[in-house]
C-alpha cells in the first residue's frame, strides 16, 4: 500500500472521511428541523443543514424525504435537545469513525437504537431511530 496519498483529503466512495450523509426518510418538517437544528449545534461546520438544504418539504404533518450533510471536524453544544413529536429514523453513512461520532452525539441528547445496514472497511450505513427522552 502506498503512502504517496498523505497529501491528499481521505475520501470514502468520493465523500470527504469527515462528512457523514443523513436521511430522514417519512419525516415530518418539525421532526426534521429539529434533528438537523441538533446536528447544526453539535457539528458547526455543517452548512448543508440550513437554509433549504433539507430537500422537499411540507407544513405540519406532512412526511417527506429530508437529507443533509454532517461535518464532524468541529464540535459545539447542542444544549437542551430539540423536542420530537415521534419516533425519527435517520439513516447515517460515511466512515466509520465520522459515523460513530454523529451517532455518540445523537446519543447524547436523545434515546438511540441503531441498526447496522451495510459495513465495509471505508464506509458504513447505520439506520438509528431517535426518540425524546
Amino acid at each position: 500500500m502506498s503512502t504517496e496519498q498523505s497529501g491528499q483529503t481521505a475520501q470514502t466512495g468520493g465523500q470527504d472521511a469527515c462528512q457523514v450523509e443523513i436521511e430522514l426518510p417519512h419525516c415530518t418538517a418539525p421532526d426534521a428541523e429539529a434533528v438537523f437544528t441538533a446536528l447544526g449545534s453539535l457539528f458547526p461546520r455543517s452548512p448543508q443543514l440550513g437554509g433549504g438544504h433539507r430537500g422537499a418539504g411540507g407544513e405540519g404533518g406532512e412526511r417527506r424525504f429530508w437529507m443533509g450533510t454532517v461535518d464532524v471536524r468541529t464540535r459545539g453544544e447542542a444544549g437542551e435537545a430539540p423536542a420530537l413529536g415521534e419516533a425519527v429514523e435517520a439513516d447515517l453513512s460515511g466512515s466509520p469513525d465520522a459515523v460513530r461520532q454523529v451517532q455518540e452525539a445523537l446519543a447524547g441528547l436523545y434515546d438511540v437504537a441503531a441498526e447496522p445496514r451495510v459495513s465495509g472497511d471505508q464506509e458504513v450505513e447505520v439506520r438509528l431511530s431517535l426518540t425524546q427522552r
